[in-house]
């Protein structure tokens, strides 16, 4: 059994040894042992078809996800818990770990063990998994080990597109040349666009100084935002775009961009991708905010909202996918784009919203869940990444020195901070009052 991947899995495939690897780390106060630990692994490869699996090539260069019914099980490593940020550089040492893509599996545990408190590090290649599916494989497991016996089912079949569009539209006549046409403007764009990089011109970024800062707001700071946005009648995600923008902006002047990247979860979409599926990404929407510095930050932030909505009103997913399976001839000319290409964007940033795990399980509690870190070969790694557990918001700042100073990211951090505590305080307390 085996199917090609499709073209975003492939880009974020790539060469098939260069680490693009997503990292989750859940924080556990209890004894947990490595026999259920095992059982819970082996119960999840056994579920999910992509965790059995490696990546073989056909005689036209097309990679294929195969099952490998000799995969080894899913490794587990151990380091003796000695500091709370020991998990910091465990997550360091995951995004440069090179995955066995041809045979499997692309999925690591890395325990950050002490007898009465342990980080467990899931690390997975990106191109089977986005923040979703993990969150998904992180709840799995941790049911599993809190309750060895309990059943998690099984996927029989890998999802392909076809499971995914519907048939009237995979097979109808106006879609496909739809989506020909379509394929052909991509195909034009990025043929022209990769002419004129020259990737022996360029600087290439020293892994050794990507760097992750990680903090958290206070739950009475999280509160405030959240009653601060529904007074405001926009999202979390929104004001958050809007805070990291004005922070670019402060730090960096005439170098900031004005421009965020979010992904859009594609299940939001297609139904037919079910939630305990494995999946590898999603939608995407470009975002600027307004320059006028004379405009407040909540009408900033409401117009920004307005173009969210009107952008996501907008969205196609059926046409996104049919269009971009339509162009795997440039797969390797979009890869040139994005690892050597200008930077235009001043981030990814990423809001995964209040996560679905339980913090109390009978045999032990979650003392707190990080959002995820991911980092890749491109030419712009900057990610912010943000997760709501426990009602208090965790942030992940991942770049390079390289790109930007880690001094800067520092600065970064601290005036969207100052700037989200001055502006959502009035709010909060006039919906309290």
């Amino acid at each position: 059994m085996n199917r090609q991947l499709l073209f975003l899995e492939r880009i974020l495939y790539g060469d098939g040894i260069t680490p693009f690897n997503i990292v989750f780390v859940v924080k556990i106060a209890g004894a947990i042992s490595h026999e259920n630990l095992r059982n819970a692994l082996t119960k999840v490869q056994a579920k999910h078809p992509l965790l059995r699996s490696g990546i073989k090539t056909d005689d036209k260069k097309m990679p294929h996800f195969f099952i490998n019914d000799k995969v080894p099980e899913i490794p587990i490593r151990i380091i003796e818990r000695r500091h709370n940020d020991n998990w910091i550089e465990a997550s360091k040492e995951a995004w440069a770990n090179v995955f066995d893509t041809q045979n499997g599996p692309m999925m690591s545990i890395t325990w950050v063990r002490s007898p009465a408190t342990s980080e467990l590090l899931m690390s997975l290649h990106h191109c089977m998994c986005d923040g979703g599916a993990a969150m998904l494989l992180i709840r799995e497991i941790l049911d599993l080990l809190d309750n060895p016996e309990k059943e998690i089912g099984q996927h029989t079949a890998f999802t392909t597109i076809q499971d995914i569009v519907p048939p009237e539209i995979l097979h109808g006549r106006k879609q496909l040349f739809k989506a020909g046409i379509n394929g052909a403007v991509v195909r034009f764009a990025l043929s022209a666009a990769s002419a004129f990089i020259s990737p022996g011109k360029t600087v290439k970024f020293n892994r050794k100084a990507d760097y992750l800062i990680s903090w958290k707001f206070s739950k009475a700071d999280s509160s405030a935002l959240f009653k601060a946005c529904s007074a405001a009648g926009v999202t979390v995600n929104t004001a958050l775009c809007v805070a990291f923008l004005s922070a670019f902006r402060e730090v960096r002047g005439a170098a900031a961009h004005n421009k965020v990247t979010c992904p859009v979860d594609i299940r939001k979409f297609v139904e037919n991708i079910r939630k305990d599926t494995m999946f590898s990404f999603g939608l995407a929407l470009t975002l600027s905010m307004e320059k006028d510095p004379s405009m407040s930050f909540w009408h900033k932030t409401r117009l920004l909202q307005k173009k969210v909505t009107e952008k996501m009103a907008g969205m196609n997913p059926y046409d996104f996918l049919m269009t971009l399976e339509n162009a795997h001839s440039t797969v390797d000319k979009m890869r040139k784009v994005l690892t050597y290409g200008k930077v235009g964007n001043d981030l990814m940033f990423s809001n995964l919203g209040k996560l679905d795990i339980p913090r109390h399980f009978n045999t032990f509690d979650i003392e707190t869940i990080y959002s995820p870190s991911v980092i890749g070969p491109f030419a712009n790694p900057t990610t912010i990444i943000t997760s709501t557990f426990d009602n208090q918001i965790d942030f992940t700042f991942i770049s390079n020195d390289g790109l930007l100073p880690y001094s800067d990211a520092l600065s970064i951090k601290d005036s969207a901070i100052a700037l989200l505590q001055r502006e959502t305080a009035p709010i909060a307390e006039a919906v309290l009052s």
